[in-house]
């Protein structure tokens, strides 16, 4: 009976470690100046544009003054956005909801429980920089990536 029951132990052990979460959840992390310049940079961006410039000559042949200034006003407060999102100073809520459906491409391919900008992770979790394939979604091209490259360059040569 002893021998059957230390048999049964010895085999539910692996079987208990399996079901155990001892592992701890991966993070996927991104450089969120990187993001925030290939967002802007983005053929997803430039469809944004062009649909607002669209409006705004649509506006222009009706002599809609109020659609136009709407439009002025709109234009001023997306690159004012654009700037405070690149300096750390405003949200980048309106960027990661484009990103959403590649964020649950990266979670499941990668086997993370969350994706969140680098410095926002916890330093007790492991993380997995999934910078290199949001920049790829975004269509990043050789320019971009190198505003992106001397951007880090500039941050790191003049601190905040």
């Amino acid at each position: 009976m002893r021998a059957s029951v230390a048999i049964l132990l010895v085999l539910a052990i692996p079987l208990v470690t399996l079901r155990s979460p001892a592992q701890e959840d991966r993070i996927g992390t991104f450089d969120r100046p990187a993001i925030v310049i290939a967002y802007y940079r983005s053929p997803q961006w430039s469809a944004m544009l062009k649909q607002k410039q669209a409006e705004m000559d649509e506006a222009r042949r009706a002599n809609d003054a109020a659609k136009i200034k709407e439009l002025n006003e709109w234009g001023g407060k997306a690159q004012e956005l654009a700037h405070q999102q690149l300096i750390g100073k405003a949200g980048i809520g309106n960027i990661l909801d484009v990103l959403e459906p590649v964020f649950e491409e990266i979670e499941q391919s990668e086997d993370l429980s969350n994706i969140v900008p680098a410095s926002a992770h916890e330093s007790k979790t492991q993380t997995v920089d999934v910078t290199d394939r949001l920049l790829d979604w975004l269509i990043a091209d050789e320019a971009t990536r190198e505003a992106i490259r001397e951007f880090e360059k500039y941050s790191l040569e003049h601190p905040q």
